[in-house]
């Protein structure tokens, strides 16, 4: 080692000067590609995961801000599906179907002669459930009556509807009415795939 020192002293000043830049540069590369560059990837590693943080937590952030709403339209579309429920619900229900057809024919001023469920036809996803009823009262009492049905908050068709046997009573014409009240209920087992 102290030959090598003695070789550099005795070397001009240009070429002193030129090793002692050399192993100054030497020393640096030296420094950046064993201490800096592995720190560097290390860096630049923990950058990306911070980005991809920031990016999760933005999106979060939007989910949460939006929440209420989101809580809002599901309270909606449930609140939908008990009132369709209601027009069509997943059980026959004809007891208080029927209850309701005599309390409206009640109220409508007529006299309900019969009123006879049918067997229900199965379709795609719902079932019909026809219901034969005979009534006797006035034009203006049937119309009232089937006005009523129509307010009805389960769906009620009327079909086949047949007015005849007109007779005075009380000089009121009175007629005798015939007609299918089919009503639905929701067929869970050929409900269409969402």
């Amino acid at each position: 080692m102290e030959q090598l020192i003695e070789r550099i002293n005795k070397l001009a000043m240009p070429a002193k000067v030129g090793i002692v830049i050399g192993f100054g540069i030497l020393v640096t590369a030296a420094a950046y590609f064993f201490l800096i560059e592995p720190i560097r990837g290390e860096v630049d590693s923990l950058r990306a995961q911070q980005e991809a943080a920031e990016k999760t937590l933005a999106e979060k952030q939007q989910i949460a801000d939006n929440l209420n709403e989101r809580r809002k339209e599901m309270d909606q579309l449930e609140q939908k599906l008990q009132e369709a429920l209601t027009q069509l619900p997943e059980r026959k229900d004809i007891e208080d179907l029927l209850a309701q057809l005599n309390d409206v024919g009640k109220k409508s001023g007529l006299d309900i002669g019969g009123v006879t469920p049918a067997a229900e036809s199965i379709k795609s996803f719902y079932a019909e459930i026809p219901i034969t009823v005979s009534v006797t009262g006035n034009y203006h009492e049937i119309a009232m009556f089937l006005q009523e049905i129509a307010n009805l908050r389960r769906i009620v068709n009327v079909g086949n509807l047949k007015l005849g046997g007109p007779t005075v009573r009380n000089d009121k014409v009175i007629l005798g009415a015939q007609f299918v009240a089919t009503t639905f209920r929701f067929n869970q087992a050929k409900a269409p795939k969402k």
